[in-house]
């Protein structure tokens, strides 16, 4: 007996619904690493290229961060995912981290909140020029 087309709500919905920024992050592994350090995040559930658009909604105004897993299917589905939240998020940045798989490997090669922080800002005024 397989779920079909059941309701598969967003991984830690109340967290998304509170959070100005949310990460996105390709499974439940690599959005708990990012809240052992503080960070709003989620996925959706049963893996890559399960996205749903009912989930869309949900980035309404805020800024979304995706973070893919390394490889095509994990860039792939990031990439599906900024389509779909785009055009209800503020702002959405896509974050690839070429040193690791994901983003619980960049942690674990000993990575920092404040790196990450810093990545982000430099990504964001990149993206603020492009776009300027």
């Amino acid at each position: 007996m397989g779920i079909g087309d059941s309701r598969r709500p967003l991984y830690r919905l109340p967290e998304v619904i509170e959070a100005a920024i949310i990460f996105v992050v390709e499974g439940e592994k690599d959005a708990e690493s990012l809240r052992a350090h503080g960070f709003a995040s989620t996925c959706n559930l049963m893996g890559s290229g399960k996205w749903r658009d009912e989930y869309n909604e949900f980035f309404t105004g805020k800024v979304v961060v995706l973070i893919p897993d390394g490889d095509e299917p994990g860039r792939a589905h990031a990439r599906r995912i900024y389509a779909a939240v785009k055009p209800f998020a503020a702002e959405v940045l896509y974050l690839d981290l070429e040193t690791a798989k994901d983003i619980s490997e960049w942690f674990e090669q000993g990575h920092s909140e404040v790196e990450l922080v810093n990545l982000l800002e430099r990504h964001w005024s990149k993206t603020e020029v492009a776009h300027g």
